[in-house]
């Protein structure tokens, strides 16, 4: 048989070289798609010059997996890997850390630190320039403030903010405990423990003069009575938190089901064994809240600090679809771990599946056992996609 030879000339194979740096703009953001990992999108844009270009091109691609934030300031992925190094930040005077999505804040007083943090856009008759925080004081105020977004760490005195407090009944004295808060199209929103929503809608006037901003919230959905936060049976105490979630203009609550054996302190051997997910109808009067079972091609990520709904991967191991990320549920001063043996940080954590109500671990075991060494209590961290 004649063997023919084939010349290979210079122009074929400098096509050949180049050709991987040619690839179409639509199949990177395949690519893309199938990357859950920031880590991994970085290497890809730092490949060659077109794909960064053609990377930038891509739109409304589904977040990357949240890192998880260490209470000493470090950050690990979801190998378990760290993804920098610095120093512990709960030093002298600081008391806790808290991370929300991918900004961290100090907290330097704790007996009159908040639960909860949450970071929106601005409110509706202000500049887009700053950044409006709000938290849930002593579990019964919540504090609102400002800053610019170059300086974030203009937020300032808790003491400073602007506060508000919700009553039963406007005028009484009887105060309602909070659960949650969220932001929803420049509103202030507040979940109360007996499942109440209230709305504040905070401007420019309320952030520059507390002392004259005007009183309160005013209810949108009424409390209800029979809501309880511990359910007791026979030999279990059952343990409901919730939690208030924003998602494309649309307002979700959770309601986390959790089991306690009665001799045991809250926190050490809860086991969350259910979810429930509802969507408050703001079009009727009185407002309610309606069951859902999906979520819409969406994703929960349930913590102590901020509760977000992110949009779901297209890949094997990025965020699923109509599910509830969630960690150990914290009941006491998470800065007791560093004055002794803690409760294992990741006992209680999981991925809760909405449509056939089953519970996965929420990382590989030799990822958990990692994690567990450090003896920390972890919460989500949300890199931004570069």
């Amino acid at each position: 048989m004649e063997v023919k030879q084939v010349k290979v000339t210079a122009a074929a194979a400098e096509a050949a070289t180049s050709s991987w740096s040619e690839l179409p703009a639509d199949l990177i953001g395949q690519v893309l798609l199938r990357l859950p990992s920031l880590a991994d999108r970085v290497r890809l844009r730092a490949a060659c010059r077109p794909w960064r270009t053609d990377a930038k091109r891509q739109a409304a691609l589904p977040p990357p997996l949240p890192w998880f934030a260490l209470r000493d300031g470090g950050l690990v992925d979801h190998h378990g890997a760290p993804v920098r190094r610095c120093a512990p930040i709960l030093r002298e005077g600081v008391t806790d850390y808290l991370a929300v999505d991918n900004l961290a804040f100090l907290a330097h007083n704790r007996a009159a630190c908040c639960s909860l943090v949450i970071l929106s856009s601005p409110p509706l008759d202000s500049s887009p320039d700053p950044l409006v925080a709000a938290l849930i004081f002593e579990g019964y105020y919540v504090a609102i403030s400002a800053c610019k977004r170059q300086d974030v760490a203009g937020f300032g005195s808790v003491s400073d903010w602007t506060r508000k407090e919700i009553h039963r009944i406007p005028g009484e004295d009887y105060r309602m405990r909070l659960a949650d808060i969220a932001f929803l199209n420049g509103r202030l929103y507040a979940l109360t423990v007996k499942e109440g929503l209230y709305v504040f809608e905070p401007n420019s006037g309320d952030l520059d003069d507390p002392m004259n901003a005007p009183s309160g919230f005013r209810h949108c959905i009424i409390d209800n009575p029979e809501q309880q936060e511990v359910y007791t049976k026979t030999d279990l105490r059952y343990v409901v938190a919730r939690y208030l979630a924003e998602c494309d203009g649309r307002l979700f609550m959770v309601r986390r089901w959790m089991r306690v054996p009665l001799n045991v302190r809250l926190g050490d051997m809860d086991e969350t064994f259910s979810f429930e997910v509802f969507e408050a109808d703001l079009t009727t009067t009185p407002c309610q809240w309606r069951k859902v079972d999906r979520l819409g091609g969406h994703a929960i990520f349930l913590g102590s600090e901020c509760t977000k709904v992110v949009r779901a991967s297209k890949c094997v191991g990025g965020v699923q679809e109509d599910c509830i990320y969630f960690m150990h549920r914290t009941f006491d001063n998470p800065s007791r771990e560093y004055f002794g043996p803690c409760v294992d940080p990741l006992g209680d954590s999981g991925v809760y599946n909405m449509t056939n109500r089953r519970i996965t671990p929420l990382l590989p075991e030799a990822v958990m056992e990692k994690l567990c060494l450090k003896r920390q209590f972890l919460t989500w961290f949300f890199p931004a996609d570069v």
